[in-house]
């Protein structure tokens, strides 16, 4: 062997080996980014929509503790609000304001573990956050609320899919640009920069070792079958994270005798609320209505 084929051989020896370091080290940064907790403070309000605003701490069956804000109307009735990644309940304050003030329930909007001023030092997609989601309809069952619903925003709609199999006794379901697959979630959002698959392969593995659950658990489609509650399925038809087909097979695949699909034309991975304000109250206020047309009438507060 030439003293020239050596050095190749050593070169891309050492190349190898960097490249080794770079995509499985780089791979773990990635899933610790992704699953870090993000921790906020702010302060509470003290009313919403000219509701005194209750501050109350759940605990959930894993040990972690949660803040939340509790806002009483109906003293029978009430949502869940459950956010997205790196958001905290902040972002369901105007959808509260409005299931407060026009539709008439009362809501509960909890920090999911690892973010705002609730405990825990791990976010996971939706897949721990259900325990979250258990906690806070026990809460509202002690306070004697026979009408429980959740509203769930990305990782917050996932959230309620992930419960699904466990418990579906919630009294109706609103799902706001869900993934179907972990997978998908991850390969839609890499696409977007044009990023071959395989470089995000440890990542994958590292994302999973760290939420204590495989791809093939980490499928909201697969639970959609528990899905027999009222359901309403929103997206948006440009979202790029989320593919339209993939919308479309979670709403095929529920098995409420009760659900409806709405489409926001143009809408991207964004607040649809914001963006198309009538739109959005009347497609929720008329599936509110229906789904709550066989109760009785909402007690006085």
């Amino acid at each position: 062997m030439t003293k020239w084929k050596k050095i190749m051989i050593a070169a891309a020896a050492i190349f190898a080996v960097v490249f080794l370091a770079v995509w499985i080290g780089g791979g773990a940064i990635a899933a610790h980014m992704v699953t870090q907790p993000r921790h906020r403070t702010f302060e509470d309000p003290e009313t919403l929509a000219d509701r005194p605003v209750e501050n109350v701490t759940l605990r959930t069956e894993d040990g972690i503790t949660l803040s939340a804000w509790h806002v009483v109307n109906a003293p029978d009735r009430a949502v869940i609000f459950l956010a997205g990644i790196g958001a905290d309940r902040r972002q369901f304050r105007s959808r509260a304001e409005y299931y407060l003030a026009t539709l008439g329930y009362s809501v509960l909007m909890p920090d999911l573990r690892g973010t705002g001023k609730s405990g825990g030092d791990l976010i996971s997609i939706g897949w721990h956050e259900r325990k979250d989601l258990a906690a806070c309809r026990a809460f509202l069952r002690e306070r004697g609320y026979r009408h429980i619903g959740a509203h769930g925003i990305s990782l917050g709609a996932a959230t309620i899919c992930y419960s699904l199999k466990e418990s579906n006794d919630l009294a109706f379901a609103v799902l706001e640009s869900s993934y179907d697959t972990i997978d998908n979630a991850i390969f839609n959002r890499v696409d977007l920069y044009h990023v071959p698959h395989f470089l995000i392969y440890p990542g994958r593995l590292f994302l999973h070792w760290r939420m204590g659950a495989s791809a093939r658990e980490m499928q909201p489609l697969a639970y959609m079958p528990y899905c027999t509650m009222p359901t309403l399925v929103m997206a948006g038809d440009a979202e790029g994270f989320l593919k339209l087909s993939e919308t479309m097979d979670i709403y095929n695949r529920c098995a409420a005798g009760k659900k409806r699909l709405h489409i926001f034309k143009g809408g991207r991975h964004e607040n649809f609320l914001g963006r198309y304000p009538d739109e959005f109250k009347n497609v929720l206020g008329s599936f509110i209505a229906e789904a709550g047309a066989e109760w009785p009438p909402a007690p006085s507060g």
